[in-house]
């Protein structure tokens, strides 16, 4: 399996001794499509790529880990554009062919000399992994996270391969991650930017670890155009099938995030249907995604279902009949019509909510609308992890 897509791993300066820094080389004749965090104190980098993409087809991608370059002010901003101008010395473009993305600590300036240095002697052969790629992105994280697959369309071998990266700091819009994906064919700039919104929207934009939202969060979509015979107009079988199949490489980039949330032992699954409106869907549902007494219950697999109960009912601006609500948990009717289930067993609750995947839905039989996010449990060494963080 291969992509025309070439990875270079390399050390800059921020970590002492692994690799902290990917460069993807990415073809002529690509499309690339980006979404960034919404986050009013987006990072340096991120103002600089969107800057970039709005003028030029980007010959290259350059990501640290380590250092977010994130509320870092004027001197963070130019140290971005000085990054792309040691690369394009270097590749012989243009500054604005290149993106940048940072991942790590917020505050701290780049150590702009030591990666000057480093990358001027460095020799971009471009025979990384995207395994070593995956590897070279992680701050927290304690997997590597990647994914690839090969499929037909029209009798013709598609391949997506992607990488990326988070656990903690997550929250839509999106998680605090950076992704990358490529396709080995040919999209338009509509059709790509149209692509990567809907799976991003399927995908990153409904996970959610702590309820925060990061700085930095970046999604990428490359498509190489090496197969440009293929029509993927929105609406075609085609688009359908590429859309199914890059919202499922997403989707599971995505659990993994949840299960290497910082600290987290399990993966929650929240449903809400019959909601009158979908927005009132999705905020019930990360109200109860975000609430430290639930995740501590799922962490601890304590049937307290109360907590999920009352959480809801705290949630103002939602149209629903308290008395119609149901709430199961992994399949089990625990609440329903005001009260305890008559059929709710909580030694059986107890016993399955030990699993490491859990369900939760509600139904709150008030309209047809519906969603469905995915969160992970609150545990000690999610504090562990974050009250050292840059100690």
């Amino acid at each position: 399996m291969s992509l025309k897509v070439k990875v270079q791993t390399l050390n800059i300066g921020i970590k002492k001794n692994n690799h902290d820094a990917v460069c993807f080389k990415i073809p002529s004749h690509s499309t690339t499509a980006m979404v960034t965090t919404l986050n009013k104190y987006a990072a340096a980098p991120i103002i600089l790529s969107k800057k970039h993409l709005a003028i030029s087809s980007p010959k290259y991608l350059m990501v640290n880990s380590g250092n977010a370059n994130a509320c870092t002010g004027k001197i963070g901003l130019e140290n971005s554009y000085k990054c792309t101008e040691f690369l394009s010395k270097k590749f012989n473009c243009k500054p604005s062919e290149i993106l940048v993305f940072s991942t790590g600590v917020i505050g701290k300036q780049l150590p702009i000399d030591i990666i000057q240095e480093r990358i001027n002697r460095h020799s971009f052969l471009f025979k990384s992994s995207w395994e070593s790629a995956s590897k070279a992105i992680m701050t927290t994280d304690k997997i590597k996270k990647s994914y690839s697959k090969s499929f037909l369309i029209n009798n013709t071998k598609i391949t997506i391969k992607a990488i990326c990266k988070g656990a903690g700091m997550i929250e839509p819009n999106m998680a605090t991650m950076l992704a990358f994906i490529c396709v080995d064919i040919k999209l338009s700039k509509q059709v790509a930017k149209t692509l990567l919104n809907d799976i991003t929207d399927n995908s990153f934009n409904r996970i959610s670890v702590d309820g925060d939202m990061s700085t930095n969060d970046s999604v990428v979509l490359i498509s190489t155009g090496e197969k440009n015979t293929i029509n993927f107009t929105k609406n075609t079988k085609s688009y359908q099938k590429l859309y199914n199949e890059l919202t499922l490489c997403c989707q599971k980039l995505a659990k993994m995030i949840i299960r290497d949330g910082e600290g987290a032992t399990k993966a929650i699954t929240i449903n809400i249907h019959n909601s009158k409106t979908k927005k009132d869907a999705k905020l019930i549902a990360y109200n109860i995604a975000n609430s430290n007494l639930v995740k501590t219950a799922m962490f601890g697999a304590d049937p307290n279902w109360g907590r999920i109960i009352a959480k809801l009912g705290s949630i103002n601006d939602i149209i629903y009949n308290p008395q119609k609500v149901k709430l199961k948990i992994n399949n089990m009717t625990i609440f329903n019509k005001g009260i305890q289930s008559n059929s709710c067993d909580l030694k059986l609750l107890n016993k399955s909510m030990k699993k490491k995947d859990i369900l939760v839905e509600i139904f709150l039989n008030s309209g047809t609308a519906s969603h469905s996010i995915l969160t992970s449990d609150l545990t000690h060494e999610y504090i562990n992890i974050n009250s050292e963080y840059t100690t």
